[in-house]
């Protein structure tokens, strides 16, 4: 069940395929003036794929009466997926899918190799959760450099800061082998530089986002002391975390929406298996024993001392997500180190295909990983090495259910000044962190109806 890496050709018919099926009418324009068929049409595939969010709200004189959220995202896109020998459709998946791209390609490789019955090293597991790490911190930094400072305080995007955070990102993936290879494949990797390129990472946070070290970040578990850190610090992020707080805007956008608790896989999965096409899938509208709820930095870092106190004081509200953001990436460079000293201890290991799978019989896996935004699931149904099923729940569906985190909120928002109004949507959004483009319209009551 190993994959090997296509040949030029393979993976130009991969691309091809995938266009034709969901991007036709886009391929002529794209494909002018290129002298690369290939990346113009992976690149048009994932753009068509992502789509855009609109955040439509009604309001009347100074309320806020409904709020629509209209996406053009393909949540179907997976079903190109179907049909193929497991090696194309894995290979197809980060072609699909440009944000967190590593990711999706973890999900995918998971759910696959358990549907097939193939054990993974412990090494190759710890190798693509190191992987996963560095791409939520290249995406969360990606958010306070740059849309953190120009719509919470009207400043530059940090592009210097970024530039280094990224740099160390592309120094791990490298050391790393570059990306995810089902079958727990063995990679060359260097472990000493992976060390080297994670510690120059935990330094630029320090520099570009923390003003301290993302360890001693951790350490501030009360309001108190984070009002200290935003005082005598001068990154943008406390600039941010000051502004929010001296314009009464710690509890905005705050609601009773439940979070998505851990360990509700089994579930999910049944739900994902009853889709069917007469039905509205559930992985386009997910929820959870009947309810929306939210996933991503809150619901992971809900536990910690200083999110707690901001949870009690504030709800969900603006302050408490932008702090569970931040305090999420402060812990991604000690978690890295931690998987590192794991693939040290077990070594390379390639484990052979479990017994029980039956041939010609179908069997299913699921693949789950927290990304940035939150949990990402792909189920997948293989027979004979073909994939006859393929489902996959975004973050950016729980949070932008209809009656999720992100419309809950916006219907607690004061609404007599538009142009506010309008502002204040976006840091709602941006705290929540969709992965694709978004448009915030504010429309008089009755307009969404016509």
């Amino acid at each position: 069940m190993e994959v090997d890496p296509p040949d030029p050709g393979t993976e130009f018919d991969v691309h091809q395929s995938l266009v034709r099926q969901l991007v036709v009418p886009c391929v002529a324009r794209h494909r002018a003036g290129s002298g690369d068929g290939t990346v113009t049409l992976a690149i048009t595939a994932a753009q068509y794929i992502d789509g855009k969010i609109g955040i439509h709200v009604a309001v009347d004189q100074d309320r806020v009466m409904a709020v629509r959220i209209v996406s053009s995202r393909r949540t179907d896109a997976s079903a190109v997926l179907e049909g193929r020998p497991f090696a194309d459709s894995l290979r197809a998946v980060p072609l699909l899918f440009s944000v967190c791209g590593v990711a999706q390609a973890s999900a995918a490789a998971t759910a696959c190799e358990q549907a097939g019955g193939r054990a993974v090293a412990a090494w190759e597991r710890a190798r693509r959760r190191i992987l996963v790490a560095a791409e939520m911190v290249q995406e969360h930094a990606g958010r306070m450099l740059l849309d953190w400072p120009e719509l919470f305080l009207g400043s530059a995007p940090q592009i210097e800061e970024l530039v280094a955070v990224r740099r160390h990102v592309t120094g791990v993936m490298r050391a790393l082998g570059g990306g995810i290879h089902p079958a727990g494949k063995v990679q060359t990797v260097d472990l000493v530089a992976t060390s080297e390129q994670i510690s120059w990472l935990d330094a630029a946070l320090a520099r570009g986002i923390f003003g301290v070290s993302p360890a001693q970040w951790l350490r501030i578990r009360d309001c108190r002391t984070l009002r200290a850190w935003w005082s005598r610090t001068t990154t943008v992020t406390a600039r941010v975390l000051e502004t929010v707080a001296d314009g009464a805007l710690a509890d905005l956008g705050r609601s009773a929406v439940a979070m998505l608790p851990p360990g509700v896989t089994a579930a999910l999965e049944i739900k994902l298996d009853a889709d069917t096409a007469q039905t509205e899938p559930f992985s386009a509208r997910p929820d959870w024993d009947g309810q929306a709820c939210e996933t991503g930095p809150l619901a992971r870092q809900r536990w910690r001392s200083l999110v707690a106190e901001l949870h009690r004081r504030h709800g969900n509200g603006l302050m408490t997500r932008l702090t569970a953001r931040l305090t999420d990436l402060a812990a991604l460079p000690r978690r890295m180190q931690r998987y590192l000293q794991v693939m040290r201890a077990s070594g390379k290991v390639e484990l052979p295909v479990q017994g029980g799978v039956t041939a010609g019989a179908a069997h299913c896996g699921t693949g789950v990983v927290e990304t940035a935004r939150g949990r990402l699931i792909h189920r997948v149904r293989l027979r004979a090495g073909v994939v006859e099923r393929y489902r996959i729940v975004a973050p950016t569906e729980w949070n932008f259910h209809p009656d999720g985190p992100l419309v809950r909120g916006v219907m607690t928002l004061p609404a007599a000044d538009k142009r506010e109004l309008r502002r204040q949507v976006a840091m709602l959004v941006i705290a929540l962190d969709p992965c694709v483009a978004h448009d915030v319209i504010v429309e008089p009551s009755g307009a969404e109806e016509t």
